[in-house]
C-alpha cells in the first residue's frame, strides 16, 4: 500500500507518523510505534567502530560501557562547524542526523513492505538555506534524496487543522465525545488570509511561531525560540531539586542523580493526568506542589508567544495551538488561556503532534485550479498524483524562501538569495571523508545480531 512518512527529531524525542492511501484516498496519520509501548524513542544513536548504527533504547544500552560512541540530538547541531567524535573518528552532525532518518525509513519500511512514497522531516524554523542545504547533502550520500524539510510551527499547524478526519481544513475543533468531528465554531477556524499563532513546548526549548494560512497550507510569518532549558528538561530539574531537598539524597552521587532524574521525569508525565504521585518510596508530589515550581518557567515560553501573536491584527488572528510533550501538562493551557485573548487549542496529543503534521504535509495535494475562461470545465480540474506529478512543484506550503523539497538546489545560490551570512568556516581538523552510516546498514543486517533486531524496540 502506498504511503509516506512523517519524521520529528527532537532534542529528547524521536517519532514518526505515516498516511496511507487506500480505496477512499489518503488516510489520517497514524504514529508508528518505535519503542517499546510508546510511540517514541530517545533522540540517540550509538555508531560501532564497523559503521552500524544504533538508535534509542539499543543506544543507550551501549551508554554505559561506550559512552564516546554516543550521540545525542544530532539534527539541532547541523551546521555545526565542530563535528561530533565518535569512537575517535569525526562525524558532522548532518550525516549523523541523516543516520537516523534513514534508520526510521527503513524500520517503517520493513513493517509496510514498501517504501515511502514521500518523506518530510521537520526542522527549527530558524533554519538557514544554508544548514538546510548541508541536511540535504548527507541525506543524499545516506541514499535518502528527495526528502522534504518542513519547520516545527508548520507541521504543528497542519496538525492541528487538518489532522481530524472531516474536519474543514483549518478548523482547530476537537472530535465531539461520540467522535464525529468538532463545531469549527467552537474553537475557531483558520480562513484563507487568517493568523495562527503555534507554540512548541518541547523536551528543552520552546518555539513561538505566527502563521499565515493560504490557498495551499500554511506559511511562515515571524518566530521565536529558546534554545535555553524552557521546558520539560528544565521541570525536571526543578523536580530533582525539590526531591532531594525533601528526601535528603546525597547530591555528589552521580549515579543516584541519574536515577532520580528518571523517576522525577516519569513522575511529571504522570502528573499530567493525576493530582499525586510517588517519585520514590519517601517522596510523593501533588500536581499543586508541581505546579508552584513550573508556572514561572512555563509562563516565560507563553509570554514569548503573547509577545509574537500581540503584534499581530485581532481580526486577523484566529486562535493560537499548543503542541510538544510539555503541553500536555494541563498548567500550560490554562496559562495560555489566561495570558492570550484569542482562542487557544491545546492538541489531543501533543506530543507527536509534529510527526503527524510532516506526515499530512507529505501527502500529495493538487495545486489550487486557476480559472481559465469558458475552457476551465476540464481543462481547470487540477491533475492529482494518482498516475503522474501534480501541476504543483512543491509538496509543502510555502516558508519565505524555504526550498519544500531538497532538489537540484544550489546551496551557494540559497545562501546569496536568502541568507547574508556566509557558512560558518570549518575548525582546522582533518575530517574522515563523509561516509555516514548507511541507510541499508541496518536493513541488510537485521536478524544478524541481537543488537539489530533490539534496536529501538
Amino acid at each position: 500500500m502506498r504511503y509516506v512518512l512523517g519524521i520529528h527529531l527532537g532534542r529528547t524525542r524521536v517519532t514518526a507518523s505515516v498516511c496511507r492511501h487506500g480505496a477512499a484516498g489518503w488516510d489520517a496519520p497514524e504514529i508508528v510505534p518505535l519503542g517499546v509501548g510508546v510511540p517514541w524513542i530517545e533522540s540517540v544513536l550509538h555508531v560501532s567502530p564497523e559503521g552500524n548504527l544504533l538508535v534509542g533504547q539499543a543506544a543507550l544500552h551501549r551508554a554505559g560501557g561506550e559512552p564516546d560512541r554516543i550521540a545525542r540530538a544530532p539534527l539541532h547541531r547541523t551546521g555545526d562547524p565542530v563535528p561530533i567524535v565518535l569512537g575517535g573518528v569525526p562525524y558532522p552532525a548532518e550525516s549523523l542526523a541523516a543516520g537516523m532518518i534513514g534508520w526510521i525509513a527503513d524500520r517503517v519500511a520493513e513493517a509496510e513492505s514498501a517504501q515511502a512514497e514521500r518523506i518530510v522531516v521537520t526542522h527549527p524554523p530558524g533554519w538557514s538555506a544554508y544548514r538546510r542545504g548541508l541536511l540535504h547533502d548527507a541525506l543524499d550520500q545516506a541514499e535518502l534524496p528527495g526528502v522534504l524539510a518542513l519547520p516545527c510551527p508548520i507541521a504543528a499547524a497542519e496538525s492541528c487543522a487538518t489532522g481530524v478526519p472531516g474536519t474543514p481544513p483549518g478548523s482547530l475543533a476537537p472530535p465531539t465525545a461520540d467522535g464525529r468531528p468538532g463545531d469549527p465554531a467552537e474553537a475557531g477556524v483558520v480562513p484563507v488570509g487568517g493568523l495562527l499563532g503555534v507554540g512548541v513546548l518541547g523536551g528543552i526549548g520552546a518555539q513561538a511561531a505566527l502563521l499565515r494560512r493560504t490557498p495551499r497550507g500554511f506559511e511562515l510569518l515571524s518566530h521565536a525560540e529558546s534554545h535555553e532549558p524552557e521546558a520539560g528538561a528544565r521541570l525536571d530539574d526543578l523536580l530533582v531539586e525539590r526531591v532531594v531537598e525533601r528526601g535528603g539524597f546525597d547530591e555528589n552521587d552521580p549515579q543516584l542523580m541519574a536515577h532520580l532524574r528518571t523517576m522525577c521525569a516519569a513522575a511529571k508525565e504522570r502528573l499530567a493526568h493525576t493530582g499525586t504521585t510517588a517519585v520514590t518510596e519517601s517522596v510523593s508530589i501533588t500536581r499543586e506542589e508541581f505546579d508552584d515550581l513550573a508556572r514561572p518557567v512555563l509562563s516565560t515560553a507563553i509570554g514569548r508567544l503573547r509577545r509574537l501573536t500581540s503584534a499581530a491584527p485581532t481580526d486577523d488572528l484566529a486562535s493560537v495551538v499548543l503542541v510538544g510533550g510539555s503541553a500536555r501538562l494541563p498548567l500550560v493551557g490554562e496559562l495560555a488561556r489566561t495570558m492570550i485573548s484569542v482562542p487557544v487549542t491545546v492538541d489531543d496529543d501533543p506530543g507527536t503532534a509534529l510527526c503527524r503534521g510532516a506526515a499530512l504535509a507529505a501527502r500529495p495535494r493538487p495545486a489550487p485550479a486557476e480559472p481559465r475562461g469558458e475552457d476551465s470545465g476540464a481543462d481547470a480540474a487540477v491533475r492529482s498524483v494518482e498516475g503522474g506529478t501534480p501541476d504543483s512543484g512543491t509538496l509543502v506550503t510555502t516558508v519565505h524562501g524555504l526550498p519544500a523539497a531538497f532538489a537540484d538546489h544550489d546551496p551557494e545560490h540559497d545562501r546569496q538569495e536568502h541568507d547574508e551570512e556566509p557558512p560558518p568556516g570549518r575548525p582546522p581538523v582533518e575530517i574522515t571523508p563523509l561516509e555516514p552510516p548507511k541507510r541499508r546498514f541496518a536493513f541488510a543486517r537485521r536478524g544478524s545480531s541481537s543488537d539489530t533486531r533490539d534496536g529501538g524496540r
